[in-house]
């Protein structure tokens, strides 16, 4: 592969990967990070990518795996500690950003809330329009389990939404 061809699927599916990353990471820096180690990933190993895969499906099980591997690191966990001691600190900053979330981002929220199985799926069929078939490509499972996660996300999303009341605000 040429040094234009990699610039081209960077430039193509560089914003997919980011927002990928960000659902599983919720830290746009880490994101930029493991998108970054993705494409240098796609790049250094280009001999193993079959032809007869889709390169966005390929790219995309790379990205799943970074950040799969990032959120069992030590490195996240101790990120997660220091938030969290942060928030403690600062209760009325944490009260001031709960009052100014907007409907999608709580409804964003109760989606992270959800299993990694049930979310990433909800993730790639409503916010990327991926079909049921890719999604089955690239999680390696049959279109029908993608379907059942689905449907059982939605179910889930639905009962949290009911007792959360995302149109009242309070959780």
């Amino acid at each position: 592969m040429n040094l234009r061809t990699f610039e081209e699927i960077v430039h193509s599916h560089g914003d997919y990967i980011l927002r990928l990353c960000y659902t599983y990471t919720k830290d746009w820096q880490m994101a930029e990070d493991l998108t970054q180690e993705t494409f240098i990933r796609f790049y250094t190993a280009q001999e193993k990518f079959r032809q007869e895969a889709d390169v966005k499906t390929y790219l995309y099980r790379i990205a799943v795996n970074r950040c799969k591997t990032y959120l069992a690191s030590w490195r996240y966990k101790q990120t997660q500690l220091i938030e969290i001691g942060q928030k403690l600190i600062s209760k009325d900053n944490v009260a001031i950003q709960i009052e100014r979330k907007d409907e999608a981002k709580q409804l964003y929220e109760k989606i992270e809330g959800l299993p990694v199985k049930y979310r990433e799926v909800l993730v790639f069929y409503h916010y990327f329009d991926w079909t049921t078939a890719q999604i089955a490509e690239l999680l390696s499972c049959s279109e029908n389990t993608v379907k059942t996660r689905l449907r059982r996300g939605r179910q889930q999303l639905g009962q949290l939404l009911e007792k959360g009341g995302i149109t009242d605000g309070s959780d």
